[in-house]
């Protein structure tokens, strides 16, 4: 682009994995996220295992742009929200980013939806799982999206972390196997294929959510949080 900046530059930020799968997944949300809003100029980012890093994304976008904004592509406001993005922002006036996409009733809604989806029903313990993070904001945005489930769902919830948090979820699974309930389902708190979820299939549960994937509530999710600011 030459000439004046002009126009909002959206950047969604995942995580990055190396499954296929996965990736996909953010190609089908930049596309989707372009037909719902083709005033924005939307490119994807990553804070780790792929490229492009979200800080040359901001730093290429920046001078072009009126404003560039960056939604994290997570669900809880851990230490790649808060830093990673944060800090990829910081240096350009016309740059901010959102909060994570959750907690938020939305994806609740989509949680419960993937464990029918499964065959999950309401006489089974639930366990909903998040991605990890060793920052207590992130704990607390997990807990508060479990807690949204639950209301949805109408039975309680627990919650567990494929990393640097506990219960990790074989540990949950196993505790509600105390529970006078018949199958233990996991909710995955997850966008896509990959590490993460991978390790949800092994946690001994009876019944694991598909990830939330490139649908148009999670594309709703970003639109909300690229709004509110």
């Amino acid at each position: 682009m030459t000439g004046e900046p002009a126009g909002t530059a959206l950047v969604l930020v995942a995580h990055g994995t190396a499954s296929p799968q996965g990736r996909q997944v953010v190609h089908d949300l930049v596309d989707a996220v372009r037909a719902a809003r083709p005033e924005l100029a939307v490119a994807d980012a990553y804070v780790d295992v792929q490229e492009p890093k979200v800080a040359d994304v901001v730093a290429r976008l920046a001078p072009e742009y009126d404003e560039v904004v960056a939604v994290p592509l997570l669900f809880c406001g851990g230490y790649h929200v808060r830093v990673d993005v944060a800090k990829a922002v910081a240096p350009h006036d016309n740059a901010r980013s959102t909060g994570a996409l959750g907690p938020s009733r939305l994806i609740a809604d989509l949680l419960a939806q993937r464990l029918r989806e499964a065959g999950a029903s309401p006489g089974d313990a639930i366990v909903m799982s998040a991605a990890g993070s060793s920052r207590v904001e992130a704990t607390a945005d997990a807990r508060a999206q479990a807690r949204l489930l639950a209301d949805v769902w109408g039975t309680s919830v627990d919650v567990a972390f494929g990393s640097a948090a506990t219960p990790s979820v074989p540990d949950a699974v196993s505790a509600n196997r105390d529970h006078p309930r018949a199958r233990v389902a996991v909710a995955a708190l997850l966008l896509g294929e990959g590490h993460f979820h991978d390790q949800l299939t092994r946690s001994g549960a009876d019944i694991v959510t598909a990830p939330l994937g490139a649908c148009p509530q999670i594309v709703e999710q970003i639109l909300t949080r690229f709004d509110e600011e």
